[in-house]
This record gives structure tokens, sequence and C-alpha cells, in this order.
């Protein structure tokens, strides 16, 4: 339980310092489902491909280095889940 806290702190942390830069909606959809897989929860199949698609644009329209960074390991992160649930099925 302590560490779902601490990532979701970390999370917000991000969040607020990098909203204005890279648009905080697209940037909350992309990070925030990865944070909760990282933080051993689960997201809804819907979930994980919004999550994608806005990974997948902030990578596009993103020239912020240190958000860049958060949003590949993020991206990298969902293709994990999604791959690991593609093979469930």
């Amino acid at each position: 339980m302590p560490r779902s806290v601490l990532a979701l702190i970390l999370c917000c942390l991000t969040l607020q310092g990098a909203a204005a830069a890279a648009g905080g909606d697209e940037l909350s959809r992309c990070l925030d489902p990865s944070t909760t897989l990282n933080a051993g929860g689960d997201v809804s199949d819907k979930e994980l491909t919004a999550a994608q698609s806005a990974c997948a644009q902030l990578m596009q329209s993103t020239k912020d280095s240190k958000i860049l960074a958060r949003v590949n390991a993020a991206a990298e992160t969902l293709a994990s889940e999604a791959k690991h649930r593609q093979s469930k099925h």
C-alpha cells in the first residue's frame, strides 16, 4: 500500500510540473495508467488503449526531453502490459 501511495504522489508532482508544457490531459492519460500498473494496480483494456494512444501523440508532439523520457518509460510499461494481456488470450 505505501508503495502505491508514493507512486501516486510522484505522479501528481510530475504532472504539476509538466502539465503546462505538454497538454496536461494527454500527459495524464499516458502516465496515470502506467503508474497504476507499476504500483501493482489494474487498468481496464479501454484505459490501456487510451493511454497508449495518448503516449503516441505525446511522443510526436513533445520536444521536452524530460517529458519524453517519462512518456517513453510509460509507453514501455503499457506495451508490456498489452503484450502480456494478448498472450493470455
